[in-house]
């Protein structure tokens, strides 16, 4: 246990008491006011140190979150026998920040939320989560140690082309290769194929569907045999990647929520996201983490010319 800026205060002003009861000619109403105070630490003391006896907490991972947005972590705390009171779950992050989420009363269990404040893009390692408390009089505060998130994934921010909720990652990736959103351009249809559980309806053929009478999909030259494809070279400025970032967040958004499958390449990197792949929240990370490259750095992983390539700068260059 130790004091808190509250506890300070109050124990020098128990030291003037007892100062002050050496000192004066009358000593008894300052024996009295010693020995209540006397009392009231002992019994703060032990009544602080049994508020977080047999106390247990169960703290869940978040999933990431985008850049500059609030992160929150929940959790359940348990405790033993007797109802305890003002109980903090505590997160100290790597960098300094601290968020704390509060149980005013437990009895037996209580859900409790932790709000971190917004971060920047990056993979935020968590030193210590700790359980406390300061009832009942805020003078001293124990906390004990326990298991919590190991680190919080802050992904880049979505690009503003991702707020169409009619959108697809298909239409997106046409949009940003300078298509139109009905699949002219660079990406060219390659052939048709029978629906599939998760396909978008813009992807639907409704003639080739009528002739046959059954549901058919458009495919595209340059995705993937179930996807689409993104190549990321990270060899450019900063301020370049982060804007190719934002674009390739606002992609894998899309297409984790319309459940496509989503193809990243990149220097160190190539894996495939989505259902029956790797988790979306691998793709995240890997934004979260990615930093610029030399321009002497080795080139992504070879892929199709027809694919959408990070940051676009490069269609140009080629």
């Amino acid at each position: 246990m130790r004091l808190t800026h509250f506890g300070v205060k109050a124990l020098l002003f128990y030291a003037a008491i007892v100062g002050a009861y050496y000192a004066a000619p009358y000593v008894n109403l300052f024996f009295l006011l010693l020995a209540f105070l006397s009392i009231q630490w002992c019994l703060t003391t032990l009544w602080t140190w049994k508020n977080v006896r047999r106390i247990s907490a169960e703290i869940g991972d978040p999933p990431p979150v985008a850049a500059g947005t609030a992160a929150r972590v929940e959790g359940t705390v348990h405790a033993e026998q007797r109802t305890r009171f003002d109980i903090e779950v505590s997160l100290r992050l790597e960098s300094g920040e601290r968020a704390i989420g509060r149980v005013p009363v437990l009895r037996e269990s209580a859900s409790v939320a932790i709000d971190v404040p917004p971060l920047p893009r990056g993979v935020h390692r968590v030193e210590a989560t700790t359980l406390g408390s300061t009832y009942p009089l805020g003078l001293l505060r124990r906390t004990r140690s326990v298991r919590g998130p190991a680190e919080i994934v802050v992904h880049p921010r979505p690009a503003a082309i991702a707020e169409s909720a009619s959108r697809t990652a298909e239409d997106l990736v046409r949009e940003l290769m300078g298509s139109s959103m009905h699949g002219a351009g660079d990406l060219q249809p390659s052939g048709l194929r029978e629906h599939r559980d998760g396909d978008a309806l813009r992807s639907v053929h409704w003639r080739a569907s009528a002739r046959r009478g059954r549901l058919v999909v458009r495919e595209w030259e340059g995705g993937l045999e179930q996807g689409l494809e993104v190549v990321l070279d990270r060899r450019c400025e900063a301020a370049e990647l982060e804007e190719a970032l934002s674009e390739l967040a606002a992609i894998v958004v899309v297409a984790r929520e319309s459940k496509e499958v989503l193809g990243l390449r990149t220097q160190g990197t190539s894996a495939t996201f989505g259902d029956g792949h790797e988790p979306w929240s691998a793709a995240l990370r890997l934004l979260a983490e990615a930093q610029p490259l030399p321009e002497d750095a080795p080139a992504p992983p070879a892929a199709s010319p027809s694919v959408l390539r990070l940051p676009r700068r490069e269609l140009a260059r080629a």
